[in-house]
């Protein structure tokens, strides 16, 4: 190995004692010091491989991400790499669960969503250094620091690099090894507050509304707007005080997931009507949209980049299955770039933001020589 490559991943060992590295750092959304500190130690991995490699920074509510390059001087890419460093894990749970192997599986927080797909390009990337795949390619690889959240804060910069890269694959795991994601569900979340009259529930109920009453009729308004693409789910609810009084506020978080664009115009424009009705005699309605993450579309491109995947598992007899996910991801916005993008590139693994999160280590390096054989085809 050159000696620009010092610390670099060799073999399954060397990975595992890097995974171990970072997944016992807690990195949750947003505990900003952790994710700085995750970020950091990409920086000086990459940096070991030879690539340009720095931290990114966006305000004081998310920590760092990493951008990383083997072509400081690009204006354009052929390949972009997407991962994030950043977990749906407290502070402290590392410490209360830490990294463990138990023979060829892995355990714990962030092992496999997705601290696995961010050292799989690492370890791809150092392969392609090795035997020379990569001269005369430019890759960039972006992790980023609130994908948990949405990519608010970074998506910005994720699609500027997009713009400029020929292709991106994202390295999300998946339970299947020959699952590859071309499409999945666009997500917005929107919060509901309801206002109604306070008043004894005993004494002079008749002098309340109650806002409890009326979102169980804009539960039922609003779930009926739900159709075969475009599914909602009340997943917050919070509203009086005590037993006695009547409630005079009420307050709700739904998910909406759509697998288009227009889809969810539709949904919008139906669920803003709704609000024109009211919910319960003397009540006020408001709602803020907090996000709204578009759905990944397959696009006329897209076909090319599934043509070199194809081509290039041939290597490890795998027939790829192209499918469609409700889940989220950096390849939602990435697609609207109109840059082609596939998903699903990270390790084996499974129950991902449980405590029973696990990653089978013996996908990992053929993930990596996949990676590899892509850059091949480019």
């Amino acid at each position: 190995m050159s000696k620009s490559l010092v610390n670099a991943i060799e073999n399954l060992e060397d990975y595992v004692k890097k995974l171990e590295t970072v997944v016992n750092i807690d990195s949750g959304t947003t505990d900003t010091q952790g994710v700085t500190k995750v970020a950091k130690q990409f920086v000086q991995w990459f940096y070991d491989i030879g690539f340009y490699a720095e931290e990114v920074t966006f305000d004081d509510v998310v920590g760092h991400g990493v951008f990383a390059t083997n072509d400081k001087n690009a204006e354009h890419y052929d390949l972009l790499l997407s991962g994030h460093v950043d977990t749906v894990f407290a502070h402290g749970t590392a410490a209360e669960r830490p990294f463990r192997r138990e023979g060829n599986l892995a355990y714990g927080p962030g092992v496999a969503d997705m601290k696995d797909g961010d050292l799989i390009i690492l370890w791809g990337l150092t392969k392609a250094l090795v035997n020379g795949t990569l001269e005369g390619k430019k890759v960039a690889v972006v992790l980023n620091p609130d994908e948990e959240t949405g990519s608010t804060h970074s998506s910005e910069f994720i699609d500027k690099i997009a713009k400029k890269s020929g292709y991106a694959l994202i390295f999300e795991g998946s339970e299947e090894i020959d699952n590859f994601t071309e499409a999945r569900k666009g997500i917005s979340h929107i919060d509901i507050f309801l206002k109604g009259r306070g008043a004894h529930a005993g004494f002079c109920p008749e002098k309340g509304r109650s806002a409890i009453n009326a979102m169980a009729n804009c539960i039922q308004r609003i779930n009926a707007l739900a159709n075969e693409n475009v599914t909602v789910n009340f997943g917050v609810l919070k509203g009086g005080t005590i037993a006695n009084a009547i409630a005079e506020d009420c307050y709700a978080r739904i998910d909406v997931r759509f697998w288009n664009n227009e889809q969810w115009e539709d949904f919008l424009a139906k669920f803003k009507h709704e609000f024109e009705i009211p919910f319960g005699q003397d009540i006020k309605a408001s709602y803020k949209i907090l996000l709204v993450n578009p759905a990944m579309v397959v696009t006329e491109k897209t076909a090319k980049l599934k043509e070199i995947v194809t081509k290039a598992l041939t290597k490890f007899s795998i027939t790829p299955k192209f499918i469609r996910s409700g889940g989220v991801s950096d390849g939602n916005h990435i697609s609207n770039t109109l840059t082609p993008v596939l998903d699903t590139f990270g390790g084996r693994g499974g129950e991902c933001h449980t405590t029973r999160e696990w990653l089978d280590l013996t996908s990992v390096e053929p993930r990596a020589e996949l990676l590899v054989e892509i850059l091949k085809q480019l």
